[in-house]
C-alpha cells in the first residue's frame, strides 16, 4: 500500500483497534443470551478482516504470504454470501481483488510478507469499490453502534485508492 507512512501506522492502529472491539465483542458473547449466531460468524469475520487490512496496511506487512491472505479472502467472500452478509462479501472480495491485481511475481506471492505496491489491474474497479466504501461509511455513520464499520470502510476507500 502506498501513502505517507503516519497515514499507514495510524491506519494500522485504527484496524487492530478495531479487531480488538471484535474480539470483545465475541468473547463477551456468552454471556448475553440474546446474542444469536449469525453475529458470532459476523464478529469472526470482522476480526479477520480488520487483521487482513491492519496487514497490508502495516509498512512492515505481515507474516503470511499474499497468496494465504488471498485464499483466506476467498473463502471469507464465499462464506459472508451464503450467510448473506453482503458488506462482508463485498469487503472480502475487495481485499482479494487488491491482492489478486495488485503488481506481483511468483516469489512476492510465495514470500512471508505482504508488501503491497501501487498498480492496480482493472483500476476501475478499485473505484467503484472505493465509492461503494464510502458510501457505506456515510450511511454507518448515522449510527454510533457502527463506529467499527465506519473505520473498516473509509480504511479499505483508502487502501483501494491508494493501490491504484
Amino acid at each position: 500500500m502506498a501513502g505517507p507512512i503516519w497515514i499507514r501506522w495510524l491506519l494500522t492502529a485504527a484496524l487492530l483497534a478495531t479487531a480488538g472491539f471484535y474480539i470483545r465483542r465475541l468473547a463477551t458473547a456468552g454471556r448475553q443470551p440474546a446474542y444469536p449466531d449469525r453475529d458470532r460468524a459476523a464478529d469472526v469475520a470482522h476480526i479477520v478482516m480488520a487483521t487482513g487490512m491492519a496487514v497490508m496496511s502495516s509498512p512492515i506487512g505481515g507474516p503470511l504470504s499474499p497468496a494465504s491472505w488471498l485464499t483466506l479472502f476467498c473463502v471469507l467472500t464465499a462464506a459472508a454470501a451464503v450467510r448473506g452478509h453482503l458488506d462482508l462479501a463485498v469487503a472480502s472480495a475487495a481485499m482479494a481483488y487488491m491482492l489478486a491485481a495488485g503488481t506481483h511475481d511468483a516469489h512476492h506471492m510465495s514470500g512471508p510478507w505482504v508488501i503491497h505496491q501501487p498498480g492496480l489491474a482493472l483500476p476501475y474497479v478499485a473505484w467503484g469499490l472505493a465509492g461503494y466504501f464510502l458510501a457505506y461509511a456515510v450511511w454507518c455513520a448515522t449510527r454510533l453502534s457502527c463506529v467499527p464499520r465506519v473505520v473498516m470502510a473509509l480504511g479499505m476507500s483508502y487502501m483501494l485508492v491508494t493501490a491504484v
